[in-house]
C-alpha cells in the first residue's frame, strides 16, 4: 500500500499544484497553453524517438495487445452512443459525443507520467504502441460521425483530407515512425541529439501534470448531472473492467501488458470531449461537467486499479 501511495501522491500532488497556481491566477491561460504546446509538440515526441530508436521491439504487430485496448473501446464508444440515443433521447450529434466521453481518456498529460511511474520505462513500448493510433482514429471516427449527423453537403471530401494532414502531421506518429525506421535499421542517435531527448523525457512527467491540473480550471459542475455520472461509471469503472477482463483473462497477456492497457482505460475522459462539443456548439455544458467529475473521481479510482494489481500480485513498483 505505501509503495502506491508513493506513486499516486506526488503525481496528483503535482496536478494540485498546477490547479492552485491557474487558480490564484499566478498561471495564466496563456502561460498553460504554451506549457502545453510544449509537452504535446516538443517534450512526448522526443521521449517517443528516443523510445522507439533503443526499445527491442516486438517482431511482429502485437494484435493481442490493441485487441485487448480497442475491442472494449469500440464497444464502450457505441454503448455510449445508444444509451445516449434511447436512454437519453439525445440527438444522434449529441449521443456521438456522450459516446466519446465514454471512451477518450486523458492518456498523454496523466496516463503517460502515471504509467512510467508506477511500471517503470518498459512499459512505455506498450503504451506507445497503443497509443500510437488513439487520438488520430477516434478523431476521425468522431468527425465522420458528427460531419454525417450534420448532413452538409461535400463536407466527408474535407474531413477525409484533414484525417490525411492530421496524420502527415501529428508529432507523436512522426517520431514513433521516425524512432522505428532508426530502430530496424540499426541507427542509433547520435550522441547530442540521444542527450537533448533524455532531457526532454525528463521534463514530461512534471509539465505534463503541472499543465493538467492547470487545465482542470478551466471546467465546472455546469449541470447535466445524469448524463455526466453515466459517462463517468462508463470511462472511470466499466471500461478499465473491461479491458482487464479481455487482457488478463481472455487474451492471457503478459502481466506488464495487462497493467498498461488497463490503466490506459482507467484514465479520466480527456479535454478531446470538450474540443467537440465547443466545435461543434453541443452539450459544452455536460463536457465541462464530466471533465471536472471523471478527473476528480480518478483519485480514488487508479489507486483503486493499483491496489488490485498488488492484490493480484502484479508487482506494482517493482518495475
Amino acid at each position: 500500500m505505501n509503495s502506491i501511495i508513493d506513486i499516486v501522491l506526488p503525481v496528483f500532488g503535482l496536478g494540485a499544484l498546477g490547479y492552485v497556481a491557474s487558480r490564484l491566477n499566478y498561471f495564466p491561460d496563456k502561460a498553460i497553453d504554451g506549457l502545453s504546446r510544449f509537452v504535446f509538440d516538443i517534450a512526448v515526441p522526443a521521449m517517443l524517438l528516443r523510445i522507439f530508436s533503443g526499445a527491442r521491439l516486438p517482431e511482429d504487430v502485437p494484435w493481442n495487445l490493441m485487441i485487448s485496448f480497442y475491442f472494449p473501446i469500440m464497444g464502450i464508444y457505441l454503448a455510449g452512443i445508444a444509451a445516449a440515443l434511447l436512454a437519453m433521447r439525445q440527438n444522434f450529434m449529441a449521443a456521438v459525443l456522450t459516446g466519446l466521453g465514454c471512451a477518450f481518456g486523458n492518456m498523454v498529460l496523466l496516463g503517460l507520467p502515471l504509467v512510467l511511474r508506477s511500471l517503470g520505462e518498459a512499459a512505455a513500448v506498450p503504451f506507445s504502441i497503443v497509443l500510437s493510433v488513439h487520438g488520430v482514429s477516434f478523431y476521425a471516427i468522431t468527425t465522420v460521425l458528427m460531419e454525417l449527423g450534420r448532413n452538409h453537403g461535400g463536407a466527408l471530401r474535407q474531413v477525409a483530407l484533414s484525417i490525411a494532414r492530421e496524420l502527415a502531421t501529428n508529432p507523436f506518429i512522426i517520431a514513433i515512425v521516425a524512432g522505428i525506421v532508426l530502430n530496424f535499421s540499426n541507427t542509433p542517435l547520435p550522441v547530442p541529439v540521444d542527450h537533448l531527448a533524455e532531457y526532454l523525457q525528463q521534463a514530461v512527467t512534471p509539465c505534463a501534470l503541472f499543465t493538467l491540473g492547470a487545465s482542470l480550471t478551466r471546467y465546472h459542475v455546469a449541470g447535466q448531472w445524469r448524463e455526466s455520472l453515466f459517462i463517468v461509471a462508463m470511462k472511470n469503472l466499466v471500461f478499465p473492467l473491461c479491458v482487464w477482463m479481455m487482457a488478463g483473462q481472455w487474451l492471457g497477456l503478459k502481466p506488464l501488458w495487462v497493467m498498461v492497457v488497463v490503466l490506459m482505460a482507467a484514465q479520466p475522459s480527456g479535454v478531446t470531449f470538450f474540443i467537440f462539443a465547443e466545435r461543434y456548439a453541443i452539450n459544452r455544458g455536460l463536457a465541462a461537467t464530466t471533465i471536472f467529475l471523471s478527473s476528480v473521481l480518478s483519485i480514488l479510482t487508479i489507486p483503486l486499479v493499483l491496489y488490485l494489481f498488488t492484490t493480484l500480485g502484479y508487482g506494482i513498483g517493482n518495475n
